[in-house]
């Protein structure tokens, strides 16, 4: 019997080592988003005091001028997070994702089939993305159990799908930038979301990116002597069929409306009628926030069989958009803070020293990835951190759609190694963020090094 490579499995011990550290360390000191916020006002609030000539009071004054800045951001947010969970849920939808799994046979095709479908999905709207990966791979999990598939890389490959091509037409910056009244308007103007998200600069990396993934995700598979697919246990909990709920044999009228499709489809229909006239006479430039969230919500009450389910399907996606209501409140405080008290100013100076025309947007992309670790939802840190980032690129000359290109992108690539998005799927698939990292990590390393590069041999697009 052949022995075991003692030299390979002492570095595999030790690359585990460090990413169970690196884990560990995250998830000891990196505190929940609110605990954060939190801080984040401590600290912008004590910098500002010391860099600025506004004393306590003012700055008080300050943050509760910005506190209510954000409430039509918030509700926007709100919804595109709500309709995308509705969007996942609905019965046509789900069984789509058993069809799709099925036509594939082999592991290389389903890596394959999984990765593209994925991408296009969290590419279109990254709430969706986030729902369908996890419907997705855990179907995967189940139906291919057999072909050798590694569970921890199923799960990474959900993972990494949804976040690299989630900087996409639902990504925050870009969407808010291009709606009329967005909270930094009269400094940047509406910044149409065709020089950013629709852009050929931008589609062209993530086509780049959508492409190369299948051939990452086979180069970095585990041979199927390795691999550890679902356990039992796993198999027979996520193959658990659904209680049954029973229906009343004479139901009310008030009843029979409820479960009715024709009230939900006739509305679906009519708001993705009038979206579709509105692309046509208007063209893609007009796409914004309100556009986006206005589509979804037409196709979420298209793709459910009634108002009834609809609404279930509300009340629960309505869960996952607390951290919203509650923070982005707190976020405003905080622009509110760097704005009106020329902190932003000192801040913008800082970057422009350190800049230059060509490097700016790569700089950008490097240090909202940091940001990223600390601050990892992208609409919340744009607030804090378009206020000085804009007046920087206006005056060094850089366009402003490459700093929302640059933002956007480096906010994707620094999910992929911190926990905080992973928490959804360490919960949906019952498994440790360690277990996935050495996958994303490799994930992270591809899309830094190619985001880099983009950024700096293009740095003002083309």
């Amino acid at each position: 019997m052949a022995q075991p490579n003692t030299g390979a499995a002492a570095a595999l011990s030790r690359k585990e080592r460090i990413m169970d550290a690196f884990t560990n360390w995250s998830l000891r000191w990196i505190p929940d988003s609110m605990v954060f916020v939190l801080i984040l006002t401590v600290l912008v609030f004590t910098l500002s005091l010391i860099f600025t000539e506004h004393g306590p009071w003012q700055l008080v004054d300050d943050y509760a001028k910005g506190f209510w800045s954000l409430l039509t951001f918030a509700m926007q947010m709100s919804i595109m997070m709500v309709t995308g969970f509705v969007i996942s849920d609905a019965k046509p939808v789900k069984r789509g994702i058993v069809k799709l799994i099925d036509i594939p046979k082999t592991p290389k095709a389903t890596i394959i089939v999984f990765a593209l479908i994925t991408g296009i999905i969290s590419w279109i709207h990254w709430g969706m993305g986030l729902m369908l990966t996890i419907i997705m791979g855990k179907e995967i999990a189940i139906r291919k159990k057999g072909m050798g598939l590694h569970y921890p890389y199923i799960v990474a490959i959900a993972y990494t799908s949804m976040n690299i091509m989630a900087n996409g037409i639902s990504q925050a910056a870009p969407l808010l930038s291009a709606t009329p009244g967005n909270f930094l308007e009269n400094v940047m103007g509406v910044v149409p979301i065709t020089h950013t998200s629709l852009s050929p600069f931008m589609m062209t990396f993530l086509v780049f990116e959508l492409l190369c993934l299948p051939l990452i995700y086979l180069l970095i598979k585990p041979k199927k002597e390795y691999a550890v697919e679902i356990s039992e246990d796993l198999y027979e909990e996520f193959t658990k069929p659904a209680p049954s709920v029973a229906k009343n044999v004479k139901p009310t009228p008030a009843q029979r409306m409820e479960q009715s499709r024709i009230l939900t489809f006739l509305a679906g229909i009519l708001i993705l009628l009038w979206v579709g006239n509105l692309l046509i006479t208007e063209g893609a430039a007009k796409i914004n926030l309100n556009t986006i969230n206005y589509t979804f919500f037409g196709l979420a009450m298209l793709l459910h069989e009634s108002p009834a389910s609809f609404v279930e399907s509300v009340k629960t996606g309505a869960s996952t958009i607390y951290g919203v209501v509650i923070q982005f409140p707190l976020y405003a405080g905080i622009f509110g803070i760097i704005s009106y008290s020329g902190f932003s100013e000192i801040i913008t100076h800082w970057f422009i020293s350190i800049a230059t025309v060509e490097t700016y947007p790569w700089i950008v992309f490097v240090y909202t990835g940091i940001m990223d670790f600390f601050v990892p939802s992208a609409g919340s840190k744009f607030v804090i951190e378009a206020p000085y980032l804009v007046p920087a690129a206006q005056q060094l000359g850089v366009p402003v759609y490459q700093v929302i290109n640059a933002y956007g992108t480096g906010a994707q690539v620094a999910n992929l190694i911190q926990p905080f998005w992973a928490l959804a799927y360490l919960a949906a698939f019952k498994i440790k963020f360690q277990d996935i990292l050495p996958f994303t990590f490799l994930l992270w390393l591809f899309s830094g090094i190619a985001g880099s590069l983009y950024f700096l041999i293009f740095p003002l697009g083309w």
